[in-house]
């Protein structure tokens, strides 16, 4: 099977080891210890000699983009899987995924994704935009569809990547993931650089994956720590990637959260706030 799939974990074996035993033994696996401790890593580097795949170790956790480009440095195969290590493959999903790849207007190639109960998870949205940074803070956009952010697989400008199929040419015509972010926007950095190359999403609901969401992450952090540190970055990317417009879409995004977070109150949305204010002054 022509696809290097790259499998990213930190401090985790239980997951890695059935992420990678669910994967095509014809595949060429690469897993990254994103700097795990001496017991893990021993695990991980025995689970790799009884199926083959490849262990690349990073004495460090380099976070997510770092990490995964240091795996893809050492795939040898035409397309690459970027793959959350919290990932299990249900049959036929990755042919399923390559096979649009064959289209040379397509990306990449992003799977249904559901959760451990069999829930839908598929994550997309649309670009933070000046009309959707008004539509958010103004409240119009329960009226229009068009100005929401969240949206449709099938209709996003980007989706969620646990589990993302992109041909390593692509890959390195756009420099690679994006490393801005130590962790989170990843797959939006990602999505941004694909479609400026004039390529397009491809949504294969055929292929399925489930993902325990934010599995690495639960390690370190509680809930209200994490959508802080998604809506920091989510942000902190829309500025940095649309200039003065996503200024603009950010500060209108940024005041209807701040107005949700006293209007509303609570805990989940307090964080929300934090994380945009945050994602306002960072670089």
């Amino acid at each position: 099977m022509d696809v290097s799939i790259v499998v990213l974990t930190w401090e985790d074996f239980e997951r890695t080891n059935g992420c990678v035993k669910s994967l095509p033994p014809d595949a060429e696996i690469i897993v990254v210890d994103n700097g795990s401790a001496a017991e893990i890593s021993a695990a991980l580097r025995a689970m790799c000699d009884e199926t083959g795949a490849r262990y690349v170790r990073s004495e460090t956790n380099l976070g997510y983009a770092k990490g995964m480009n240091l795996g893809v440095r050492h795939s040898t195969r035409s397309r690459v899987i970027l793959s959350n290590n919290d990932i299990v493959v249900q049959p036929g999903a990755i042919e399923k995924l390559l096979a649009r790849l064959d289209d040379p207007a397509v990306g990449a190639a992003f799977p249904k994704v559901l959760d451990v109960t069999g829930k839908d998870q598929t994550a997309a949205g649309r670009f933070l935009t000046v009309a959707t940074g008004l539509g958010h803070a103004t409240g119009l956009s329960v009226l229009f569809p068009r100005l929401r952010i969240v949206s449709t697989p099938e209709h996003g400008d980007w989706l969620s990547g646990p589990f993302v199929a992109i041909r390593r040419q692509t890959l390195d015509e756009i420099g690679g993931v994006d490393e801005s972010s130590f962790f989170y926007s990843e797959d939006l950095r990602l999505c941004w650089a694909i479609r400026r190359r004039g390529l397009r999403l491809a949504y294969v609901p055929e292929a399925v994956v489930t993902h325990e969401d934010d599995a690495s992450a639960k390690v370190r952090w509680g809930a209200e720590e994490i959508s802080r540190r998604q809506t920091r970055e989510f942000i902190r990317a829309s500025r940095e990637l649309a200039g003065w417009r996503g200024t603009i879409a950010c500060s209108a995004y940024t005041f209807g959260v701040l107005l949700r977070a006293v209007v509303g109150g609570g805990p989940a949305r307090r964080a929300v706030a934090r994380g945009a204010l945050e994602g306002m002054s960072t670089r």
